[in-house]
């Protein structure tokens, strides 16, 4: 058998193939199409990495597209009101920002060009497709590909709350909005959250802009508008409720880059059981979107994808059997990760609770618990144990007491 097989070049597979050939396990990656074809494709996402993963990346040697414009030092929340509740704090790590129609392509580059076997399939591979990869290898691990993942991986109903997507999305590339390195994070109570920045594209760096819009609300016309009439729709839209980013658009300018550099829909968000016996009794490991799909409300898709993709490296480089209870104990250790972000992203979803206001009035007088709330992008475990404990907020707000719990 030749080593692991890995199905999907997103940024858990090609994460995790890119770590295992570095600590000499041998790979193949299977994908539905090669890196020419996903440059000419249509955005897949607008997606933000944080600091920890970008550290992941350098390891690797696979650091790419490290223009100053697409790097953020600097993060704004502004929430609209009478006055607005609004801060600005200073980014310990930059988070970077890269259409993933350059990054991935790159990722498969780097892995060709140290030897690393990339198998084209042109279509999303099946359950039976899946299993006949599997013959070749001592574990197939499924990072991505829709059929595939609904038919091996059930959903997962104790650790997924919701049977129904809690936002409608519109991610889109646009002319006309200059943010500087700034990342931008606007809610509208009760209509959605837009979230902004800088990206590098195959245009230069523009604004990638994501509206998460309630459904049934007034951000909604934005998810299923025609492509051509999307900005003008945006615009409209951001002045009642994101005034800070109307205020940096230019009418004249502001437009969709074009087609292909927009995407419309929802996700349901979900955990699936993490391993599956396929047909012919072999096993495979799910990762990544093939295991945990949440809201991208706090943008730790590909952040979470990283993470699990390299504790589940670690846990194949240590060797085998590859069986039931070696993807089992892999699966827990990865978990250990992507709980505190499923539930924390889970949470954001709602209104949010009284301590959480308190702790967001206290940022808006206080740099120091500014800088801290939006740090919590970078740290999603502190995030968590923090936002789900009224009295550790209470000695933050209160400027005095020790923290019941200590920074990752």
């Amino acid at each position: 058998m030749a080593g692991i097989g890995i199905v999907g070049a997103g940024i858990s597979g090609l994460t995790l193939a890119l770590r295992l050939q570095q600590l000499g396990v041998a790979t193949t990656l299977y994908c539905e199409n090669d890196a020419d074809t996903v440059r000419k494709g249509r955005l897949p996402a607008t997606v933000a990495r944080m600091g920890h993963t970008q550290d992941r990346e350098r390891e690797l040697g696979s650091a790419h597209y490290r223009d100053p414009g697409c790097l953020m030092s600097r993060a704004r929340l502004s929430i609209k009101g009478e006055p607005p509740l609004e801060f600005t704090a200073n980014v310990a790590q930059p988070f970077h920002a890269v259409d993933l129609r350059l990054l991935l392509p790159a990722f498969m580059d780097d892995y060709a060009a140290r030897g690393g076997e990339i198998v084209v399939s042109g279509t999303a591979p099946d359950a039976a497709q899946v299993d006949r990869w599997s013959a070749r290898h001592e574990l197939v691990v499924v990072a991505a590909g829709r059929r595939s993942v609904t038919e091996l991986f059930p959903r997962d109903a104790g650790r997924s709350p919701y049977d129904r997507p809690q936002r409608l999305l519109a991610a889109g590339l646009y002319r006309g909005l200059e943010l500087g390195t700034l990342f931008s994070y606007n809610i509208s109570g009760g209509a959605g959250e837009f979230f902004c920045a800088p990206m590098m594209t195959r245009e230069g760096i523009v604004s990638a802009l994501l509206v998460e819009a309630i459904p049934g609300g007034p951000l909604e016309p934005v998810t299923r508008a025609p492509w051509n009439e999307v900005g003008a729709t945006l615009l409209g839209l951001l002045r009642e409720h994101a005034p800070r980013l109307a205020e940096v658009a230019d009418p004249a300018a502001f437009e969709l880059l074009g087609p292909d550099d927009l995407l419309q829909g929802a996700v349901t968000p979900t955990v699936r059981r993490p391993v599956a016996e396929l047909p012919s009794g072999r096993v495979a490991l799910a990762v990544g979107d093939a295991w945990i799909v949440n809201d991208p409300i706090t943008g730790q898709g590909a952040n979470l994808g990283s993470r699990c993709a390299w504790i589940a490296a670690e846990a194949i480089a240590a060797g085998g059997p590859y069986d039931a209870a070696f993807a089992a104990a892999a699966a827990e250790r990865m978990w250990e990760a992507g709980r505190p972000v499923t539930d924390w992203t889970n949470a954001f979803l709602q209104p949010p609770p009284e301590h959480v206001v308190k702790l967001l009035v206290a940022a808006a007088g206080r740099q120091d618990v500014a800088d801290l709330v939006l740090s919590l992008f970078s740290d999603p475990p502190y995030a968590w144990r923090l936002l789900s404990s009224p009295e550790e907020i209470a000695r933050i707000v209160d400027g005095g007491g020790q923290p019941l719990y200590d920074r990752d």
